[in-house]
C-alpha cells in the first residue's frame, strides 16, 4: 500500500510542486505532505548515476555533447522534471520533447522483433548489435621491478565492438617449465579481477620450458546470439583446446547451435590475413622498393601505421587506415600504379 501510494505520488509531483500521500494501515489514515524539493533530494543520489552511463557512451564513441545534433528521451521516467533539468543541465541545452515517450520504447521492440522475425517490411532498416560488455581473460600482473602482484583482466573483445566479432591476443608462460596454462574467461570492466563475473574456463597443457618461451593464441569469437567459443592454439605443438559459452535456457539457439558455430568459423581470420588487406600491404611494399631515401622512409611509416591498424582488429579503424593508405600510395606513385 505504501509503495502504490508513494508511486501516485511521485507522478503527481512530475505534474505541480507539492501532493499528498496518503494511505490507510491498520485501519488508521495517514497524510503525508509532499514537496517537489523533499522528492530532489531523496533522489538525488538516483540521478546522479545516470551521469555515468551517459558520459561513459559518449566516450566510447568519441562524441562531444555539444556534438550531438538533438537529445531524445523516450521512457516513462523521463517525464519527471528532475530526469528533464539533469540532461539539460548535462548536454547545457533543453531535450526534445517531440517523441512521446512511451511510444518510442514500443516502437523499438516492435522493429526489433521485427528484424529477428526477418519480415521484409523492414528490409531497409539495419540495427547494428555491439557487445554490452567486454570480454576477456586474466593475466599475471607484475610490478616494474618484476615482483608478482596478482592477476589482472585483459581484454580481448571490448565493449561496443560491433558483433559478431572475432579477436586473438597472444599469451605466454609465466614460470620456467610450467605445465599447462588455464584460461579463465571473465566480462565486466574492473582491470581487478575479482570485480568480473567469470564465465567460463579452459585448461590447456603446454610443453615444458624456460619462461616466457611457449606461446599461446587466444581467440573470442562472440555473436549477437550471445555465443561465445574461445580457441587456444599453441603454434609449438599443434595442440588447440576450445570452450563454448551459451545460454543453455535459449531454445531458439540451442536449436540452431550447429549453425551459428559455422557461421562463427568463418569469422576467425586475423585481418592481415584477408585478401583485401594483403592486396593493400602487396602494394604498399612494391612502392617500398621503387622508392629510395625520404620517400622509401615515408613509405615505410605509411606501412607501419596499417600494420598497427591491423593489429587493432577492428574493421572501422581498418577500412579507414586502408583507405588512407591507398590515398597517400596513389599521391606517391602518381599515373605510374596501375
Amino acid at each position: 500500500r505504501m509503495r502504490d501510494a508513494a508511486e501516485r505520488a511521485r507522478r503527481a509531483l512530475s505534474q505541480s510542486d507539492d501532493t499528498v500521500m496518503r494511505f490507510t494501515w491498520q485501519g488508521e489514515s495517514h497524510d503525508i505532505a509532499l514537496t517537489a524539493d523533499d522528492f530532489a533530494e531523496v533522489a538525488a543520489p538516483l540521478i546522479e548515476r545516470l551521469r555515468a552511463p551517459v558520459l561513459r557512451s559518449l566516450r566510447d564513441g568519441s562524441t562531444k555533447a555539444a556534438d550531438v545534433s538533438e537529445i531524445v528521451l523516450v521512457g516513462g521516467s523521463t517525464r519527471m522534471p528532475l530526469i528533464r533539468k539533469a540532461v539539460t543541465k548535462l548536454f547545457g541545452r533543453f531535450p526534445s520533447s517531440a517523441v512521446h515517450p512511451d511510444h518510442a520504447v514500443a516502437l523499438g521492440a516492435a522493429i526489433q522483433a521485427g528484424l529477428r522475425a526477418n519480415n521484409s517490411d523492414l528490409d531497409e532498416i539495419r540495427l547494428t548489435d555491439v557487445c554490452p560488455f567486454t570480454l576477456g581473460t586474466g593475466v599475471g600482473d607484475y610490478a616494474r621491478n618484476g615482483q608478482y602482484i596478482g592477476q589482472a583482466f585483459c581484454p580481448i573483445i571490448e565493449r561496443n565492438t560491433v558483433l559478431p566479432a572475432s579477436r586473438v591476443n597472444t599469451f605466454s608462460n609465466a614460470d620456467d617449465n610450467q605445465k599447462q596454462v588455464e584460461f579463465n574467461i571473465y566480462q565486466g570492466e574492473s582491470r581487478n579481477l575479482a570485480d568480473n563475473i567469470q564465465i567460463g574456463s579452459l585448461t590447456v597443457p603446454i610443453p615444458p620450458g624456460p619462461k616466457n618461451t611457449v606461446k599461446l593464441e587466444c581467440r573470442f569469437t562472440y555473436d549477437t546470439s550471445g555465443l561465445l567459443e574461445v580457441d587456444v592454439h599453441i603454434p609449438a605443438t599443434g595442440v588447440k583446446k576450445q570452450v563454448v559459452i551459451y545460454d543453455a535456457s535459449d531454445r531458439e539457439l540451442v536449436r540452431n547451435l550447429d549453425a551459428k558455430r559455422k557461421e562463427l568459423e568463418k569469422l576467425k581470420v586475423h585481418p592481415r590475413d584477408e585478401a583485401v588487406n594483403m592486396a593493400a600491404m602487396a602494394r604498399a611494399d612494391r612502392c617500398y622498393q621503387d622508392q629510395l631515401g625520404d620517400m622509401r622512409d615515408y613509405v615505410g611509416g605509411l606501412i607501419s601505421q596499417y600494420v598497427a591498424a591491423l593489429e587493432s582488429q577492428d574493421p572501422r579503424t581498418i577500412e579507414a587506415a586502408r583507405e588512407e593508405l591507398h590515398k597517400q600510395l596513389d599521391a606517391v606513385e602518381g599515373e605510374r600504379f596501375l
